[in-house]
């Protein structure tokens, strides 16, 4: 009965921690469908998904023939870059995460069970990694959701209170006279529904991957305690080991999938998050005398540069908890036992750490964090003097 109870609050206390990941998720069509979905379920998810590119695709070619509209003006080409890489980053997620929804499942479904079906004392171990995760994604939800609500509210104040010229909150270029109503108003509402599902892609996708990384992690940790309790004169410590080369081959199984899911995205992120840094860095130096524009491309660029940093920490922290295996596998009372050829085989395999790549080209990391943020404000730099010239 204690277990039961302890199997139901454990359970209660997983859907409360993934709730508003698994929203803003749902919002954007990532999350995946259960095993058992209905037909009227997956007909739903079809159209929701089609929806989604139909609204981020017209962003996307909007921002593009803005861009074009715009190459004689720096200040002005590079706001309307800034939002283009934002939407096509977005539409990149969406791309991946509809490929990948049986590897997503998977990740869902494991990351359920670990939570309601481990021991008390490995779930304290699982808390330890990921609460902090959880509590950094949902200050994440925030900062995007108040970013995008400031980027839709400022351009009403600048045009209908301070009669400044009339612009579109995430830009665009959709016809020549798209400024005369009533064709700005119906533009700005869509302008703005677009702005909102590029917002939930960037909540959904990061969160959501912050935390399976994260948990992959854990899934580590825990084995790496369980290593260390094994002793040679315990008389299940055979089985003990056999337990945790399963659960190493588990673990190793679960970061694979995260891989499969993630590599290609963190290419694009990595890549188009140096432009992200770039542009909201130049716009946010040029804009100093405009106190709400600093202050919109400020909350972009801090949010720019946490979402990267969430994929550099999480893929690092991976990272650390399989090549660690090796250590806590030696670190055991192994002495005088007959398992030392298995515990020797699994330190052989933990040499190779979990990790995730960008499309294989380099790891997910706080080096490659480093590396992304003094590439882009090499590039401030660069557009900066340009701009002065």
């Amino acid at each position: 009965m204690d277990r039961q109870a302890d199997t139901t609050y454990a359970d209660k206390e997983y859907d409360d921690l993934i709730r508003p990941i698994k929203v803003a998720a749902k919002f954007v069509s990532y999350w995946p469908l259960k095993r058992n979905h209905s037909t009227s379920a997956k007909l739903f998810r079809t159209f929701h998904t089609l929806l989604m590119f139909f609204m981020i695709i017209s962003m996307c070619a909007a921002q593009t023939a803005d861009i074009i509209h715009n190459l004689d003006d720096l200040d002005e080409m590079t706001a309307c870059a800034l939002m283009a890489s934002a939407f096509y980053l977005s539409l990149t997620r969406l791309i991946v995460f509809s490929l990948h929804q049986k590897d997503m499942l998977y990740v869902v479904e494991t990351m359920r069970t670990d939570w309601t079906c481990l021991s008390y004392e490995d779930r304290i171990i699982l808390k330890e990694k990921c609460l902090f995760a959880f509590r950094l994604a949902k200050t994440f939800a925030y900062m995007v959701t108040f970013t995008v609500g400031f980027f839709a509210f400022v351009p009403i104040l600048e045009t209908f209170i301070l009669g400044k010229e009339r612009i579109l909150p995430y830009r665009g270029f959709f016809f020549y006279n798209q400024t005369v109503s009533p064709f700005y108003e119906s533009i700005y509402v869509f302008n703005v529904m677009g702005g909102f599902i590029g917002g939930g892609s960037i909540i959904g996708a990061t969160t959501f991957n912050l935390i399976v990384i994260i948990h992959g992690s854990a899934k580590f940790a825990i084995l790496r305690k369980k290593l260390e309790m094994i002793n040679s004169n315990d008389p299940d410590a055979d089985k003990d080991v056999i337990a945790c080369i399963k659960d190493h081959q588990n673990a190793i199984s679960f970061a694979d999938a995260l891989e499969r899911i993630i590599n290609v995205l963190a290419l694009a992120q990595f890549v188009i998050s140096t432009g992200l840094v770039c542009f909201a860095g130049f716009q946010a130096t040029s804009m100093m005398e405009n106190k709400a524009r600093l202050m919109q491309y400020s909350m972009f660029l801090n949010s720019a540069i946490l979402e990267l940093f969430m994929f550099s920490f999480s893929g690092n922290a991976l990272i650390d908890e399989s090549d660690a295996v090796g250590e806590s596998a030696y670190c055991s009372h192994w002495i005088g036992g007959t398992f030392s050829r298995s515990l020797q085989i699994l330190m052989l395999r933990s040499k190779v750490p979990s990790k995730i790549t960008a499309a294989k080209f380099y790891s997910m990391s706080l080096q490659s964090f480093s590396q992304v943020l003094s590439t882009s404000f090499s590039y401030i730099m660069f557009l900066m003097t340009v701009n002065e010239e």
